[in-house]
């Protein structure tokens, strides 16, 4: 995708953690792209630094809950997969707000 965009990759400054890709933009040191929930949290409003969405169809991910099938705790799991779905629903609503 960065590619595609022109971006060239340095080799010689490069981060491992989101925050720190942030305060190297925030320096002048290129650009990144952020998971929409870590965005909302480390990207200031009207700050110095521009979020731009991604053209539709945008790139998502899949998370899952993975258990043994000879678990006794299969109403336990269904459950929790439940709540966080429902729970990572309503937090990026409202990250869409």
């Amino acid at each position: 995708m960065c590619e595609r965009g022109g971006a060239i990759e340095s080799m010689e400054v490069r981060g491992t953690s989101l925050p720190t890709l942030v305060q190297m933009v925030a320096g002048g040191l290129g650009i990144t792209l952020l998971p929409e929930s870590a965005a909302a949290a480390l990207v200031q409003p009207r700050g110095a630094l521009a979020l731009v969405p991604l053209a539709a169809p945008a790139p998502g991910r899949t998370i899952g809950l993975a258990w043994r099938t000879s678990s006794a705790r299969l109403r336990e799991f269904r459950l929790l997969a439940e709540t966080m779905a429902k729970a990572a629903d309503a937090f990026l609503a409202k990250l869409r707000r």
